[in-house]
This record gives structure tokens, C-alpha cells and sequence, in this order.
């Protein structure tokens, strides 16, 4: 074996992920650095950096620009970065923290999933070439195991998909039928840890209560007013939701992931 190019961190290692010539390290407080080996020259030079101190426990690349990684606080964060030679001046904290979610256990590894919730007839309906838009999907899935013994599968939405779901949650979370037992404030727990306005990615498990409901019980959760400090949806509280949409969406996660 021969080494070909080495560079240092701060603080020591404790993940690593690769795609093509982007090298991701995560220490145990710098966060995830991105790195760019550059072959002609033999050398790695540092390109970007998280803008966040964390306790990195895995990471996992979806792409050259974009990586998924996980912290010993229990939180799941996607970062992402300008293309390269793009205003990359300033290697201390330009990555881009695009969203965020507090699992509440410590998440030990994250991997690329192959799941997704849409079919070839939702793209052929569409007009769209299924053939290409199906397989990125995919492919773009995320799978975390924590600690504890949990298996966690996250995938993605389109923006109009997740603007439908986050108002539907902000409902569920303080609908006397489905808000948390014990009187927690839901979007406090899964938004932990990030900076305030960073998006925070849909609960899967508040969601899924949507469909243990009878038809009354979801038009009383529908027509109620959700938290008000939703800011970030574009339905407003009296902006009437159907039924079947939320339904019919939620029954395809369902279905894929089951």
C-alpha cells in the first residue's frame, strides 16, 4: 500500500465517506470537513467546513455536494455545498445546514437506502420518463441505526409534498387525539440542536396516527388550527386540506416502506 497525499484535522476522526474525488471526514467536534484530492497533484486540499460545532458519529455522502450525517446528541443533519471552485474563499463554515431532525437516540450509522415511495405509473400519469426519476430517487434515501436498536428510514419529498405533511403535523401535534402523551411540545423536540429557521424534517410516527383515525376524527384534526408558530408552511390555518391528498400520500409512504 502506498500513500499517495495526507492532510490533518484538529480533533481526532470518527467517520469517514467517499464519492469519486470528495473525501468527508467527521471528527468529534469540528463536525464534517470536505475534502478535494487532487490527483495531477497528489495532494488533498480542504473545501469545506461544517458551520456548526458536533460530536460526529457517521456520515454518508448522497452526492459529491451534499452529505448526511449524524451526532452523539441524537440529531440527523443533510448539509450541502456550492460546487466547487464556487465562492469556496473561506473553508471555516460554508456548508450550507439545509435541515435537521432530533431522533432523541444516539444515532450510530448512516447509510444510502434504495427506498422510495413513488412508483413508474406515478411518472408515466405525470408525463415525466419514470426511467430516470425513479432510480434517483431512490438511491437518495437514507437509512440510520442508533444505539438503542432502531431502524430508521428517511426519505424524499417535493417541496409541494412537504409543505401538505408540515401543516398536517403541525395539526397532529396539538390535536388532543394525537398530541404527544405526556404534554411535550413536539416541534421543540425534533427541531433540538439545529440554529433557529432551520427546517426540520417531517416524524414519520406523529404523521402515521393520521391513518389509525377514523374519517371524523381526521376531519376534525384537518379542521383544526395548528401550532402557531408554523411559520415556515405555506397553508395557512384556515386553508381548507382534503382528505384523500393527505390520505392517499401518506398510505404510498406506507405501503413502499412496509
Amino acid at each position: 500500500m502506498r500513500r499517495f497525499a495526507s492532510a490533518r484535522t484538529r480533533f481526532t476522526i470518527t467517520a469517514l465517506a467517499t464519492c469519486y474525488t470528495r473525501i468527508v471526514v467527521g471528527d468529534c467536534r469540528d463536525g464534517v470537513l470536505f475534502f478535494f484530492y487532487q490527483e495531477d497533484q497528489k495532494k488533498l486540499e480542504q473545501l469545506f467546513c461544517d458551520p456548526v460545532q458536533r460530536l460526529v458519529a457517521d456520515c454518508a455522502l448522497m452526492d459529491p455536494n451534499t452529505v448526511v450525517v449524524s451526532d452523539r446528541r441524537g440529531n440527523i443533519s443533510v448539509l450541502s455545498c456550492s460546487r466547487y471552485f464556487e465562492d469556496s474563499a473561506s473553508p471555516e463554515s460554508n456548508l450550507t445546514l439545509d435541515c435537521s431532525y432530533n431522533v432523541g437516540e444516539t444515532v450510530m450509522s448512516v447509510r444510502k437506502g434504495s427506498f422510495s415511495y413513488k412508483f413508474p405509473v406515478d411518472d408515466v400519469l405525470k408525463g415525466m420518463d419514470g426511467g430516470e426519476t425513479v432510480p434517483n430517487q431512490v438511491h437518495n434515501s437514507i437509512v440510520a441505526c442508533t444505539l438503542l436498536g432502531s431502524v430508521m428510514v428517511f426519505i424524499p419529498i417535493t417541496r409541494e409534498e412537504h409543505e401538505l405533511l408540515e401543516d398536517v403535523q403541525a395539526r397532529l401535534a396539538v390535536h388532543p387525539l394525537t398530541s404527544p402523551f405526556l404534554g411535550n411540545d413536539h416541534r421543540e423536540f425534533r427541531g433540538r440542536g439545529p440554529k433557529v429557521g432551520v427546517p426540520t424534517i417531517l416524524d414519520g410516527d406523529m404523521l402515521a396516527q393520521f391513518l389509525e383515525l377514523t374519517n371524523v376524527q381526521q376531519e376534525a384534526v384537518l379542521s383544526s388550527s395548528g401550532s402557531s408558530d408554523r411559520g415556515s408552511s405555506s397553508h395557512s390555518a384556515n386553508s381548507p386540506i382534503s382528505i384523500n391528498q393527505v390520505v392517499q400520500l401518506l398510505e404510498r409512504v406506507h405501503h413502499a416502506l412496509n
